[in-house]
């Protein structure tokens, strides 16, 4: 809202909002900001904070209830697979059988050890740790229990105490990753996905499938570093004929060594970022390449469709090479292409090797367009234009099951709907099944 009417100063307060309750609400001004200048009173941020620990302060206020979300799953010499929690309200004690979140349901497991590093030190540098028999939140500690491989980080973690029902806790647990369910479903085939939390899995999750296109098929997902164990799951993709998908995106996850040596022997390919687009590029780039590979190995057997009528008043060299003036009636005639002519059982007239319009040469040719065309007959040299046939006779593409196969493969979005249209029409003339 306007502060004031004085236009040449166009001064603005900004308010903001303090929730107390679903039904109330109390708006103060806080800070001005001067377009003219562009001046900001920054010290009332302070105010803010201050203003929100105070009204606030039921919200901020610790409590008994345990409150413990995951951060990190990871192995450490001589204390085995360990999960680094942060115990934001209530107690955790050794002994306690607490409810983990995995993908394959909830985990119970007994608290073998509660650590915390020296003071001023962080979790994650390496250092000799101090043992607690019982934590209190709010604080970072190193939680030591059997079968915790699966955990997933940004999950919450619960203590079964006295009188709880089991169900009941492992029902809260799960309930993040249940809600997430139909985004979490893979497919037969695809690539592995890998990322440091739920939550940053459901993004990339979301943006492989609804924001690329086409969408990047999923196979498998987790939470968490990648290990030999994932190398070896998701190599199989190339015992499906599928190699290009023998991948792992590793959105913001540490790799081990030993996953890299592994993957290296296994022909598994591991792209990994801190952005989720940059994830993305590198496996297009990947996907590009591969496809354009393929395209340059499969030219010599796919075979574009075409219908060609001859233009008799272009007519250059009757015998081989044949040169004379075509009309594209239907479909893309190639250089390479093999023509024939079905109405002379299948009298097969030589391979296109030079296309040229109003004199520059060119790879393809569309429906509707007049080129001069050289055909070369390598098997029967002697086959001559107005002998064996003429411009009564139209050409067409020499279509096989395998060509067919390889358009399918690797040309798909290079045809058009009226193009496979008459794919199909040449499939009867070929009496190809």
């Amino acid at each position: 809202m306007p502060a004031r009417n004085n236009w040449r100063e166009r001064c603005w307060s900004f308010g903001i909002e303090l929730r107390m309750q679903k039904s109330s609400y109390r708006r103060m001004a806080l800070i001005q900001i001067c377009i003219a200048r562009w001046e900001m009173i920054i010290g009332k941020i302070p105010t803010l904070c201050q203003m929100a620990e105070k009204k606030l302060w039921r919200k901020l206020m610790w409590h008994a209830n345990l409150q413990c979300t995951v951060l990190e799953v990871k192995q450490i010499d001589g204390l085995y697979m360990t999960v680094d929690v942060l115990v934001v309200n209530g107690y955790m004690k050794e002994g306690d059988r607490a409810v983990f979140c995995t993908l394959n349901g909830p985990v119970i497991a007994e608290i073998r050890g509660l650590l915390t590093p020296p003071p001023s030190r962080e979790m994650r540098v390496k250092a000799d740790y101090i043992h607690h028999k019982e934590v209190k939140g709010a604080l970072g500690v190193k939680l030591i229990g059997n079968g915790l491989e699966k955990v997933m980080a940004g999950t919450p973690v619960l203590v079964i105490n006295e009188g709880d029902e089991e169900e009941d806790i492992k029902a809260e647990v799960m309930s993040d990753l249940t809600n997430l369910q139909d985004k979490l479903n893979v497919e037969k085939k695809g690539v592995m996905v890998q990322a440091s939390t739920l939550g940053a899995l459901e993004a990339l999750l979301q943006f492989l499938r609804e924001e690329t296109k086409p969408p990047i098929p999923v196979s498998a997902i987790g939470i968490g570093g990648i290990h030999k164990r994932d190398v070896t799951k998701i190599s199989i993709m190339n015992e499906k004929k599928v190699p290009e998908y023998a991948t792992i995106l590793a959105f913001d996850v540490p790799i081990s060594s030993e996953a890299r040596e592994h993957a290296e022997e296994m022909s598994v390919r591991i792209f990994t970022a801190d952005i989720i687009y940059h994830l993305f590029d590198q496996f297009t780039r990947f996907m590009d390449n591969l496809l354009e590979k393929r395209r340059e190995e499969a030219a010599a057997v796919a075979v574009f469709p075409s219908i060609i009528r001859i233009l008799p008043q272009h007519v250059f060299n009757q015998k081989d090479p044949i040169i004379v003036g075509v009309e594209i009636a239907e479909g893309i005639l190639k250089i390479g292409t093999p023509l024939c002519v079905p109405t002379l059982g299948g009298l097969h007239i030589g391979k296109v090797t030079s296309i040229e319009a109003n004199g520059k040469e060119q790879d393809t040719a569309r429906k509707g367009t007049s080129v001069a065309i050289k055909i070369v007959n390598e098997t029967n040299p002697t086959i001559t234009y107005g002998r064996q046939f003429d411009s009564t006779h139209a050409l067409y593409s020499t279509l096989t099951r395998a060509s067919i196969d390889a358009l399918k493969l690797n040309f798909k979005d290079k045809l058009e709907n009226d193009d496979w249209k008459l794919v199909v029409k040449l499939k009867k003339v070929y009496n190809i099944i």
